[in-house]
């Protein structure tokens, strides 16, 4: 017998690499909606049906809370944002039910941001500034990242005084935007009547949002940030 000539190996097949999940307007939409929209309008909804002040108020947190704990059911996987959140609710409940005030609850806004100020505030120790970080990530899931190749950043960080001073720049605002926004936050919990915070926290965040990202696109526009990052792309060091 003539033993058959040995097969070649098969190359292994290709597996496609796991693609990170695109935002979608929809998603982004009904983020905002169950952060801003739905909280305030059931407060004054249940307020409107006669229901008490802390009642109201967590009544109307109910949402945020589901949707914390969807997001960790979801990814299956403790999601280090809506712990907190989930931890802040828990913690302003739990003092308003011993002090017999809803001023605590209304006041859990202020302890979130501040907690937010303070993270882009100790990221100027970490390799990487928290808007640096931030900033990639969300344009990586979205079209945006390819015109502005976000994969070439931390190229550019390693070369380009201009890129990293803009994303410091922008970390320092954010981190300052939000430790007076808190500061606000907190004033206008503990010193305004109750039925005028929810509104008026709303409105505050909007403010706070839309004025941070205007300074920062100013001051990108000026040092030419994005026209860098959608020309060419930087050439890295030889391996």
């Amino acid at each position: 017998m003539t033993a058959e000539p040995a097969r070649a190996a098969e190359p292994p097949e290709a597996r496609p690499e796991p693609v990170a999940p695109r935002s979608t307007p929809g998603r982004e939409i009904a983020a905002i909606a169950v952060d801003l929209v739905v909280p305030v309008a059931a407060y004054y909804l249940l307020r409107g049906v006669g229901c008490a002040p802390g009642p109201a108020l967590l009544l109307a947190s109910v949402p945020t809370a589901v949707f914390g704990l969807h997001q960790i059911v979801r990814h299956r996987r403790v999601d280090a944002l809506a712990a907190f959140v989930l931890a802040v609710l828990a913690g302003s409940v739990l003092i308003s039910a011993i002090t017999g005030s809803p001023r605590f609850l209304l006041a859990k806004g202020a302890f979130f941001t501040a907690a937010i100020g303070l993270v882009f505030l100790g990221s100027f120790l970490a390799r990487r500034p928290l808007a640096f970080v931030l900033a990639r990530d969300m344009l990586g899931r979205t079209p945006w990242g390819a015109r502005f190749d976000v994969g070439s950043w931390d190229v550019h960080w390693a070369g380009d005084a201009v890129f990293r001073r803009a994303w410091r720049f922008a970390t320092g605002l954010w981190a300052a935007g939000m430790l007076a926004d808190a500061a606000v936050r907190l004033a206008m919990a503990l010193t305004l009547p109750v039925d005028a915070v929810p509104a008026l926290g709303s409105a505050l965040s909007v403010v706070t949002f839309v004025g941070l990202q205007v300074i920062q696109q100013v001051y990108f526009a000026r040092v030419g940030l994005w026209a860098s990052l959608a020309g060419p792309r930087p050439v890295g060091p030889a391996d």
